[in-house]
């Protein structure tokens, strides 16, 4: 396989490198998309680096590796950046060390926010970190909102509101994010995509030209209003979530199936 030329728009790049999401663009939920795989696989072996950016803060990056492997898809920790690394650099960059953190999260952005020197508190919070919960409480929104309105600044994971599963879609971190910012009144601060702190991180880590590097992603206003913040041409495949018809973001270059992009 190779690089398509004659129908790719003008404007696309002399490839370099490839920065990429995951839930919908690899896989949905726990179903590989086949397509995708061996689009990747293809390109580790022509030697074209890529690096991969999740909004998802419930799995470390290693966990995240290690599911790309059992897919086929060559992949390492370091290949992997996450909604929760990022989170906790930023809380690392604004607030010091010992700062309480309320988090609604999974317990792999609970142990990132508490690896950077933060105290995990439910008690007292200097700081409400919110993340996908799939064991969200009433209890937990109380808290969060109390500790909204006492002050504390509210910091998301990531505005997606859906995300693919293998049997349809699932409610995402930004409902929750949402939900308490509606009823602190507070508005939120976020890490993730649509921001381009990962992408940013991703192509340090990639050490490719941005111009000869493209983003790849299934959701306009996350993927692609990231990698079209941070300078990429952006590629949206249709194998995750629906593009919203009210989204007033325009991907560089639109294909049904990763596997257009190789022939």
């Amino acid at each position: 396989m190779s690089v398509v030329t004659n129908s790719l728009p003008p404007g696309f790049p002399d490839l370099a490198g490839v920065i990429s999401d995951l839930d919908g663009v690899v896989y949905r939920g726990a179903e590989p998309i086949a397509e995708a795989v061996e689009v990747f696989r293809h390109w580790h072996k022509a030697g074209l680096p890529y690096r991969f950016v999740t909004n998802n803060s419930t799995k470390s990056a290693e966990e995240f590796a290690s599911k790309l492997r059992d897919f086929g898809v060559p992949a390492q920790a370091s290949d992997v950046v996450t909604s929760a690394q990022a989170t906790a650099e930023l809380l690392k960059a604004r607030w010091p060390e010992g700062a309480r953190v309320f988090v609604m999260g999974a317990s792999s952005l609970m142990e990132a926010v508490a690896a950077a020197g933060f105290e995990i508190s439910d008690q007292k919070a200097d700081i409400v970190v919110v993340g996908l919960d799939r064991t969200v409480t009433y209890a937990k929104l109380k808290t969060a909102v109390r500790f909204v309105l006492n002050g504390a600044p509210l910091i998301g994971t990531n505005p997606d509101l859906l995300l693919p599963c293998e049997d349809g879609f699932e409610p995402g971190a930004g409902m929750l994010l949402t939900a308490i910012s509606a009823a602190s009144g507070k508005a939120p601060t976020v890490v993730g995509k649509p921001e381009p702190h990962m992408i940013e991180t991703a192509l340090a880590r990639l050490g490719t030209e941005r111009t000869r590097t493209i983003m790849i992603g299934d959701q306009l206003d996350t993927d692609i209003q990231a990698g079209r913040r941070a300078g990429l041409f952006s590629v949206l495949v249709q194998t995750g979530v629906p593009a919203s018809s009210r989204s007033e973001i325009q991907a560089d270059l639109t294909i049904a199936s990763l596997s257009e992009l190789v022939a």
